[in-house]
């Protein structure tokens, strides 16, 4: 796979989620079980940490399942309650992204448990939280969701990282497996089945008309906010 360190911008869930977290001395650190975001001052959503383990991965698995698992998981490591939270790599450390996530620090002490006034946290979100959540638009077909958020910035350059679009349409998370990207194509005729079957999803540019609204779990998508097909 081509590093993502040359390009404009990747996906939360294709690039990052589920990938092996490899540190500077090359030693594993586990994997991107979720993705923190923070909401700034001035209503961006920022990147600010990789979440490691089961406290991140089993809510991906929805409220039901995801729920049932992780209070389970909290009653069979009840003598360790703190253990309910997930470990946290900050996310600065983000060096590269390819098959993998590589970091500029060694994995020694690198990870650290998550407090709870940070889980806490009303600015901040879980990726896993998001994708699925149901878009409301008129343009889209009913039964639209939220298939990805698109960040911008290259791990390891200078400048902020921030979700700049989202993926929507119907379907699933997950279910482009990156088809949708003009760089990873893949075969040419799963190609084009996939992109059949994703016809209507669309890239919108977060801003005026779209919102993404984490306490009503949905996301808003006014008529005048611009949609773009996933390919150009």
């Amino acid at each position: 796979m081509v590093s993502l360190a040359d390009r404009d911008g990747y996906d939360v869930g294709l690039h990052l989620l589920d990938r092996q977290i490899i540190g500077a001395d090359g030693r594993l650190a586990g994997k991107v079980d979720d993705v923190e975001l923070h909401r700034d001052d001035t209503g961006a959503l920022v990147p600010t940490a990789l979440l490691v383990g089961l406290p991140a991965l089993l809510p991906r698995f929805g409220r039901r399942i995801g729920g049932g698992l992780a209070r389970t998981h909290r009653l069979v490591r009840d003598a360790a309650a703190d253990q309910e939270l997930p470990l946290v790599v900050d996310f600065d450390l983000v060096e590269d992204v390819s098959s993998d996530v590589r970091l500029s620090e060694p994995v020694p002490g690198l990870l650290h448990r998550m407090a709870h006034e940070r889980a806490a946290d009303p600015d901040r979100c879980r990726v896993g939280a998001l994708l699925g959540l149901p878009v409301r638009c008129a343009a889209l077909p009913r039964r639209s969701q939220l298939l990805d958020l698109r960040l911008v910035g290259a791990p390891g350059a200078p400048g902020e990282h921030r979700v700049t679009a989202l993926l929507v349409g119907p379907g699933r998370p997950g279910a482009l497996f990156g088809y949708d990207r003009s760089s990873e194509p893949g075969p040419a005729a799963v190609a084009a089945v996939v992109g059949w079957l994703h016809r209507h999803a669309r890239v919108v540019d977060l801003g005026p008309g779209v919102d993404l609204d984490t306490d009503a779990g949905e996301v808003r998508i006014a008529a005048e906010a611009s949609l773009a097909p996933l390919r150009g």
